[in-house]
């Protein structure tokens, strides 16, 4: 049976999703449109372009594995569902995270100018840059995903068989070992590209605002302005993902000594994620926004 808190969370994981996959599904029908007339699209609208399509993809596994979870439907469907499921749901979230770096360093070597050859080659190549980035992405977070589904078991005899479904217990230390590694790659590091991504921005905006106010841009406000709007938006960002990953790193911890009651946690803050990163991108990013102010005033 259902107690309160379950019907609050899945009041509350409802609306997450509508929002999301709303704001998602803008954001990609946008930039798609934008390929089909100019059969090209901008490295960041790449970027977030996948971001977007990850985020409904995740948003969509969170809803069936929360039934899976909530229900106990996974009796009818065995261990397999819950492989599936999880899979995608370490795989897409970790790979929005990397896709979120990425799109915070695109958008330092776009803004930020210095003479320096590597940044120049960058700023040159930095369309094949950005594919070799995503690619790269994708590889590791797949290698670094599918080992989570080697740890789920379902425990027959258990009075709760689809909220205890690791079998953590057996092997603490190695599962530990992984969710450590899990989080070093996945989220760590990505957080140490957005920061120094970020910092070059904000740093280099402080130094040559001045200069920049008089370079005026084709929709009538200056260069420095739509810059800082870039530079606020990326910060809105990590500040998002900061506040979800802190609720995921102490979240991990519990899960590898066996305490698998709070993984619904773990759901949550991807939902979250996913539903506030698209509302800030919307916001920030100028095409996304203008789009969206033409459809309210129509």
């Amino acid at each position: 049976e259902m107690g309160t808190a379950d019907v609050v969370q899945l009041g509350v994981a409802m609306i997450l999703v509508g929002l999301s996959c709303l704001g998602n599904t803008f954001i990609m029908l946008v930039f798609l449109m934008e390929y089909r007339r100019s059969r090209t699209l901008q490295p960041y609208e790449l970027i977030v372009t996948l971001m977007a399509a990850c985020s409904i993809v995740t948003v969509l596994a969170h809803v069936v594995w929360y039934i899976m979870y909530l229900f106990n439907f996974c009796t009818y469907f065995g261990s397999n569902i819950y492989r599936v499921t999880d899979f995608i749901n370490v795989l897409l979230p970790k790979t929005i995270i990397w896709l979120t770096a990425w799109l915070c360093f695109v958008y330092c070597i776009k803004i930020v100018k210095v003479n320096w050859r590597i940044f120049m080659r960058m700023k040159k190549r930095i369309s094949l840059a950005v594919k070799c980035m995503i690619t790269g992405t994708l590889l590791l977070c797949i290698s670094l995903s599918f080992p989570s589904t080697l740890f789920i078991e379902l425990k027959i005899n258990s009075t709760n068989v689809c909220k205890n479904y690791y079998k953590a217990d057996t092997k603490n230390e190695l599962f530990f070992i992984f969710t450590s590694m899990l989080s070093l790659m996945m989220s760590f590091l990505p957080l140490v590209l957005m920061l120094v991504s970020s910092l070059g921005i904000v740093i280099f905006l402080c130094l040559h605002s001045r200069n920049m106010d008089k370079n005026i841009t084709s929709s009538g406000t200056s260069s420095c302005d739509a810059h800082t709007s870039v530079a606020i938006m990326l910060l809105c960002l990590i500040a998002l993902f900061i506040a979800c990953a802190g609720t995921v790193l102490p979240v991990n911890i519990q899960i590898a000594f066996g305490q698998f009651d709070v993984l619904i946690a773990i759901a949550l803050s991807n939902i979250i994620y996913s539903a506030g990163s698209s509302v800030i991108l919307i916001i920030g990013t100028v095409k996304l926004r203008h789009t969206l102010f033409k459809l309210l005033c129509q």
